[in-house]
């Protein structure tokens, strides 16, 4: 059994952790911008008439509340800030993507002809060829089919890194994590919103043998819808069948960075990390029809993102002398 002294000793790290909320800074700040993300949906939603699978978003809210109870329960109840923090955060990161989804769904109909032709010329400048790619993947089946779990596996990644970083006492480090998430995903969907762009699958009409080889993620036939929604809007909203539109900068690679920074500290984890997230550096031109240019365009916003993060959570830290790592 844990002794009295070191009981008090965690109940204190907990305090100095919360202060007199039921949220840390970090928290605070993903749940507030999901929060205007989500009053400003509503308002276009009723601006515009759209149809929303209703439904569906309350079923994913009902998955948010209870990761969100739990962890206030595990928190507030001082039996576990590992677990609570590792729960609230999960649900959070959940409502902040469902509302920034729903937010980038409805900046369609587009206001503005995509950037993809300009974008097009940079890859032929550099000799790059989008069907090109998808023809070689089509040749090799094999390291084809790995890059596409990779690139399916970037969302998941984060959700099992928040809960590694939690259950594990790495809180700081969970902190960053969720902050850049914020920084990186609202300036990228905001800088979309100004310039879209479609990706390299929406110019191009592959060869059905070829396509059909390869069996791309993201496909021409998706390029096409993509095209279609930018002029007449996305008709149905449905949380689980909302695809990334974003294309530059790219958003999986940002996504990419991030696990693979946040896994660092844990090293059981980090191999398996960094293993995967460099197959979804081939993985966004082979199944996400992407152009040249996304990829660095997506580092840049990680690495500035992580770096904006970092300042903040440890200027926090330094400041009020919390701890580094929680004790189980």
């Amino acid at each position: 059994m844990q002794s009295t002294s070191s009981l008090t000793s965690k109940s204190r790290i907990s305090a100095g952790l919360m202060g007199k909320s039921w949220l840390l800074p970090a928290e605070k700040t993903m749940l507030t911008v999901a929060l205007a993300a989500g009053a400003i949906d509503i308002v276009l939603i009723l601006y515009k008439g759209s149809q929303v699978d209703w439904p569906g978003y309350a079923t994913i809210l009902a998955v948010v509340a209870g990761l969100m109870t739990m962890g206030f329960f595990y928190r507030l109840s001082e039996r576990s800030e590992r677990i609570g923090a590792a729960s609230i955060s999960a649900g959070l990161f959940i409502f902040f993507s469902l509302c920034l989804s729903m937010f980038n769904y409805l900046l369609l109909p587009l206001w503005r002809e995509p950037i993809d032709l300009g974008l097009n010329a940079i890859d032929q400048m550099f000799g790059y060829s989008w069907p090109a790619v998808i023809e070689w993947a089509g040749q090799n089946p094999v390291f084809n089919n790995i890059v596409r779990f990779a690139y399916l596996s970037t969302v998941p990644q984060i959700a099992v890194i928040i809960v590694i970083l939690g259950i594990t006492g790495r809180i700081k480090e969970l902190n960053i994590l969720i902050v850049t998430v914020t920084i990186t995903a609202t300036f990228t969907i905001a800088f979309w919103g100004l310039f879209p762009s479609l990706g390299a699958k929406s110019l191009y009409d592959l060869p059905i043998a070829m396509e059909m080889l390869a069996s791309p993620v993201v496909s021409t036939a998706y390029g096409d819808e993509m095209l279609a929604m930018a002029k007449e809007g996305p008709g149905l909203i449905r949380p689980l069948e909302i695809k990334g539109l974003v294309a530059f900068p790219s958003y999986h690679i940002v996504l990419a960075a991030i696990a693979v920074f946040a896994a660092r500290t844990v090293k059981w984890v980090f191999p398996v990390y960094l293993a995967l997230n460099a197959l979804i550096l081939p993985g966004i031109y082979m199944h996400g029809g992407h152009h040249l240019v996304d990829l660095p365009a997506g580092l840049l916003v990680a690495a500035v993102g992580l770096y904006v993060a970092n300042r903040v959570v440890n200027n926090h830290y330094r400041d009020n002398k919390l701890p580094e790592f929680l004790p189980n």
